[in-house]
């Protein structure tokens, strides 16, 4: 597994107030915990309760002193969490994907610009006969990308006037490194202009979707790879909360990164507001399906190609709710050109599409009046795509129920409130690194976690409910200490820097004691 997360480096630190507790009382509670330098509080926008704050410092830190501060913070009277949120590197490595196969003649051509398309079944989930609204019509997409790129492919369904720029703070989400959320926005509304068009053309899965584009992220200039961005999981954050306010139905989130409790509120919330939302598993990965895919209240996608195979490079684990187009899927690309791309970023469009579809042809106020006290839109398009996947030789633990089949999500039979809840899965939130980590069963994961360290491993529990949150940070953003967790054999404890301190990874004070004292 390549390296995805690099150079990663403070942002801010969210801090959740408990009820009762304003600014005031945060200012005079920062102050006395002596942190150095120069803070700015910012209140988070758009956030419902006011109790969520970001302390944004004016001068370099440290991952390692960053998890420090975040837990005095977290034992300071009257705050609820506290968390850093970290700007790194995100490399998705080549989008083109591996050489092409030759494939079976009886399945669909990779060559044909509309094989995603028909692989879902789209053209016939358009023209089912009892259908409220057809193709996306008056379904809103709210779609944290790259921002854009004006191209002939996105016809007058992306509202860029009603978009937000993360990155710059301004309103202007067109920008010349637009390109991954152009190809992205193609998969889910390009207009059908196939008829009329000889050029290779998208034709987007729910092309009279309307698409808000929301800039969350921008390439790193001078690392060569064709998709590299900085992201910061605050942006991300931000972006769901505008999303929220501005009305969306769907949030189609083609980005990964690290995880972050308070975009995970963010999600939660809008969740709870009956907002469908779904996120690319990863791509280069491995069995770790990167977030916010991997929070339980999101619809997680991974990729496979035009011959019903999992594409390499995808993302796999039991986040995944099931499989769909993303080897070398047809796409607007920058130069107004069309050309065919790869991810689990496609995979995760077409189903915003299909979410899209879905939504449109029952008719969302139908379909709120029907699960009124009931399970969330989410919960009930989840279990209904799951359901109406097409099954394949893949297992399921891996690559979730399926290959998502558009036409079959439409005509599947609404089921009840019961049946849906009765499928809804509680899952752990990934507080800890063993949790974060779930293709290894915990007792094996704290053994391995015990060795590489060099602890005994029945206190690793203990570190790891302590320090889970920072040892999952290290773990994603140190590929020796990942493998080791993750392989059958780790490595011994030296090769990690437990018995030469220069070879440690920076941790914080309060991990570097706690292990300490278990030595």
């Amino acid at each position: 597994m390549s390296e995805p997360f690099k150079n990663p480096r403070l942002r801010c630190i969210e801090v959740l107030l408990a009820d009762g507790v304003d600014e005031d009382a945060l200012r005079v509670a920062v102050q006395a915990l002596n942190l150095g330098g120069s803070w700015v509080l910012r209140r988070v926008p758009l956030e419902p309760t006011r109790r969520a704050w970001d302390l944004v410092a004016l001068f370099p830190i440290e991952p390692g002193p960053a998890w420090d501060l975040a837990r005095k913070l977290r034992d300071t009277k009257g705050v609820e969490d506290a968390e850093p949120s970290f700007e790194a590197t995100y490399a998705e490595g080549d989008p083109r994907g591996p050489v092409p196969q030759v494939f079976d003649a009886a399945k669909l051509n990779q060559n044909e610009c509309d094989w995603s398309l028909r692989f879902v079944g789209a053209e016939k989930a358009w023209d089912l006969a009892d259908s409220k609204a057809r193709r996306g019509a008056g379904i809103r997409v709210g779609h944290p990308d790259s921002g854009f790129q004006a191209h002939r492919e996105l016809g007058p369904h992306l509202k860029a006037d009603e978009g937000w720029d993360f990155v710059e703070n301004d309103a202007i989400t067109e920008n010349g490194d637009g390109g991954h959320g152009l190809g992205t926005a193609s998969v889910i509304m390009s207009p059908d202009n196939r008829a009329s068009t000889p050029t290779p053309t998208v034709t987007g899965i729910a092309p009279e979707a309307d698409v808000i584009p929301l800039r969350v992220t921008k390439p790193h200039w001078f690392i060569p790879a064709p998709v590299l961005f900085h992201v910061g999981a605050d942006r991300l954050r931000d972006a769901v909360w505008y999303a929220i306010a501005r009305g969306v139905h769907v949030i189609s989130i083609s980005l990964g990164w690290l995880p972050h409790a308070g975009l995970h509120r963010a999600i939660q919330h809008a969740v709870r507001r009956d907002i469908i939302v779904i996120a690319a598993a990863g791509n280069y990965t491995g069995p770790i399906v990167v977030w916010p895919a991997s929070y339980p209240e999101v619809i997680a996608m991974a990729a496979c190609n035009s011959r019903s195979v999992p594409w390499v490079h995808s993302a796999r684990g039991r986040a995944v709710d099931a499989t769909g187009p993303g080897e070398d899927v047809w796409t607007a690309q920058p130069g107004d050109k069309v050309e065919k791309s790869s991810g689990t970023s496609h995979a995760t469009a077409t189903v915003a599409g299909i979410a899209a579809l879905w939504l449109g042809h029952h008719g969302r106020d139908a379909l709120l009046a029907r699960y009124l006290g009931g399970p969330t839109l989410a919960e009930v398009f989840r279990h209904v795509l799951r359901a109406s996947a097409t099954q394949w030789q893949e297992d399921h633990a891996h690559w979730g129920a399926g290959l998502v089949n558009a036409r079959a999500c439409l005509e599947y039979v609404l089921p009840s409130s019961q049946t849906v809840l009765a499928s809804v899965v509680g899952a752990p939130v990934a507080e800890t690194a063993a949790e974060a980590f779930n293709a290894v069963p915990s007792p094996a994961f704290h053994g391995r976690l015990g060795k590489v360290f060099g602890v005994n491993p029945a206190e690793a529990p203990r570190l790891d409910a302590a320090h889970g949150r920072e040892l999952r940070f290290w773990a994603l953003t140190r590929a020796p200490l990942r493998r080791a967790l993750l392989e059958d054999e780790p490595a011994a404890p030296e090769a990690f820097g437990t018995r030469g301190p220069s070879a440690v990874p920076p941790f914080s004070d309060g991990l570097r004691a706690h292990l300490d004292s278990l030595r």
